[in-house]
This record gives structure tokens, sequence and C-alpha cells, in this order.
């Protein structure tokens, strides 16, 4: 009466089907009734919500709603990849826990994820067998040692996680979140760097920064323990702070770099020589830029 001859009745068995082939057997149909209750199935769920919610049993709900594949506890035991394997032309998937949804590309429920307190049932949930555990004493390790222990887990398929919050370890072989909460700079230079890195000293010049630290791991700005670049060997943050020249460039070059002043171009090129021969720069007094020894004048202000 309501839909004339233009209508379907949703069959039990059509629960087997998944959420695309329920679309193309009733697409076509103005209704759809229930084989069990005969109350009328809404178009966009292609389901009955009536059975649902009368329903206890979690599989019979999850494959009422979407075809779905319940993803039970052994489950965990497979890595992502096999994990993809199995469910991965399932529309819907349901954890046999707590009958949540699974989304993808996860592959594991978040929900049960995030109520698991014990660091190792966690890293399995996500990863499966292949994952590890960052130690606190692992920052005892430099950075070529963090990476032959851990490298075998970098990769979207495995993974790592922090001995103390639990949280998954990425980019770089340290714990961010732990990072950003510790107080101490010594314990941060370490969980950073490891034991092999330096302080940068800002009174020695480029040469000697290089022979001193070019076999470390890393370089710390003293003042605010950002890491330093190797290829420019001072802190290029606290170089943008500074606003007195003659600090900007003891940052930059060391103690051991002149100031060429304006009144110096009275002298002739052999005095200007004779004057700042013994600096390892040269810096105009009135635009700060460097100036070339071969030229003995700021290029910039000419």
């Amino acid at each position: 009466m309501k839909f004339g001859s233009n209508f379907g009745i949703f069959k039990t068995s059509d629960y087997n089907l998944n959420l695309k082939e329920r679309i193309v057997k009733y697409g076509k149909f103005y209704g759809i009734l229930c084989e069990v209750c005969n109350n009328e199935i809404n178009r966009h769920y292609i389901y009955c919500t009536y059975c649902y919610d009368k329903e206890t049993d979690t599989n019979k709900k999850g494959q009422m709603t979407l075809g779905s594949k319940i993803f039970k506890t052994l489950d965990y035991n497979l890595d992502l990849k096999e994990r993809r394997a199995k469910y991965w032309k399932f529309y819907g998937i349901l954890c046999e826990e707590c009958n949540k949804a699974i989304k993808r590309p996860d592959y594991y429920c978040t929900y049960c994820y995030d109520k698991e307190t014990d660091t190792n049932k966690k890293g399995h949930m996500k990863f499966g067998s292949n994952f590890s555990i960052f130690k606190t004493s692992d920052y005892n390790l430099n950075l070529g040692e963090r990476i032959a222990k851990f490298g075998k887990f970098y990769g979207i398929l495995c993974g790592i996680l922090c001995e103390e919050c639990n949280k998954e370890i990425k980019l770089r072989l340290y714990c961010t979140y732990c990072y950003d909460r510790e107080t101490d700079t010594n314990k941060k230079r370490q969980m950073l760097l490891g034991p092999n890195f330096g302080i940068l000293d800002y009174n020695s010049n480029l040469k000697e920064r290089r022979e001193k630290y070019m076999n470390l791991d890393g370089i710390l700005c003293e003042k605010c323990n950002q890491e330093i670049n190797k290829y420019v060997y001072y802190c290029t943050y606290c170089h943008a702070k500074e606003t007195d020249v003659i600090k900007k460039n003891h940052i930059k070059f060391g103690s051991n770099f002149g100031i060429f002043e304006t009144f110096d171009y009275n002298l002739n090129l052999e005095e200007r020589k004779v004057k700042y021969k013994k600096y390892d720069h040269i810096i105009c007094e009135k635009c700060n830029n460097e100036i070339k020894k071969q030229y003995y004048n700021c290029n910039y202000c000419y």
C-alpha cells in the first residue's frame, strides 16, 4: 500500500552482504521492509535499526550494520600488513571486546588501546609483535647506538613506544612528550642526543668550533638549549634575537673579529690590511654585513 509494487524485503540472509552489495540489491526500490519485524528500513543505513537495538550479540550487531568483520583479540598477534590483508575488503570492522568500530588505517581498537595502561600490551595492540620499548636507560645511548638498536622498528608497519608515558616515538629517537615535560636542562640534553654532545663555546672561532664539535652527535646552545646546526656552528635563534652588534658577531664568529669603522675608509688598502689581518672576520660598522678580506670595503654599502 505504501510503496506499491516497488519495494523489497530485506531478508536475514542479506546481513551477509556488505554495504556496497546491499546498495546494489536494494537501491532501485522506493521502500525496504524488514523480513523479521516488518518495519521500514532506512535507505541510508540499509539495516533494521529496530532489530539492531533489540539484538544483544556483538557479532550479530556488527554483521547487521555493515556486514562487518569482527576483529578478534587474537588478531593482535598479526602485524599491520597481515591485518590489512585480512580486513581490507570489509566495509566495517568491529572490536570483539567493546563492539566499537575499528578505523582504517589503524587496524586496532583505539578505544581499548587508550584504556590499556600496560606499555607492552599497548604496543602489541598497535603493531603486533613488531615493536620495541624505548627504556629510560636508552637515553645513555648515543644517536648511532639508538639507530642500531631501534632502526628496524622505524616505519609505518612497526613502532617504538616510550617506557615512561606509553606514547609513540617518531622521527627522532627520543620521546618528545617526556622531553617537553622535563625541566632539568642536563636531562633534556641527554634525552635529545645521548652522552655524545657538546655545549657550544662562543669564545672559539669557526675553525676551532669545527675541530672541537665535528665528531659529536650534536651541539647545544648553552643559553637557550636548542640544537645548533653543524653547518653554521652558532645558535641562529639567539643570533636573531640579539640586538647588540658586538654580541651578535661574538655569537657568530667568536671573539676574533673586528669592526670596520666608517673612518677606516680614509686608510689605503695596505693600511687596512695591516689593521685587520689578525682578525678572522671583519664586520661593517654601518650595516653589520661581513667584509671580505680581499676587498677591505663593504660591497653592500658601496
